[in-house]
């Protein structure tokens, strides 16, 4: 689904990273940023930063922003992320025009035929 530039910037903005991912790790001030250890692999010495507008991690490389965030610590898919940030933010996602909502289905269903395929020629190897 294309949502519209201006509301994922809206969503990013409105949403503080530090108190997002501080639901899942205890972070720390260090300076005007926060410091954790990082939620995706297990250590001792926190290398785990978040920043205004995205996180890092320099022991497992992880970055990105509030919904890649919520993607990766809950397994959610892209829109169900998008759909969490902006009820907890208090912005209404766009809706889909019928034809796109169409495409949108269309388009997961041949992905879901692509990785069937793959994986029946992978078994085949």
């Amino acid at each position: 689904m294309a949502l519209p530039p201006g509301f994922l910037d809206e969503l990013r903005a409105r949403t503080p990273l530090s108190g997002l991912i501080g639901r899942k790790t205890r972070l720390t001030k260090s300076g005007r940023n926060w410091k954790g250890c990082c939620p995706f692999h297990g250590e001792k010495t926190p290398s785990f930063y978040v920043y205004d507008d995205h996180f890092h991690c320099f022991g497992c490389g992880a970055h990105g922003d509030a919904v890649s965030f919520v993607m990766r610590a809950e397994g959610a898919q892209f829109m169900e992320a998008v759909e969490r940030l902006a009820g907890e933010a208090g912005l209404d996602v766009p809706k889909l025009a019928p034809q796109e909502a169409e495409r949108a289905r269309r388009t997961r269903d041949l992905h879901a035929v692509m990785e069937a395929a793959m994986e029946a020629f992978q078994r085949r190897l």
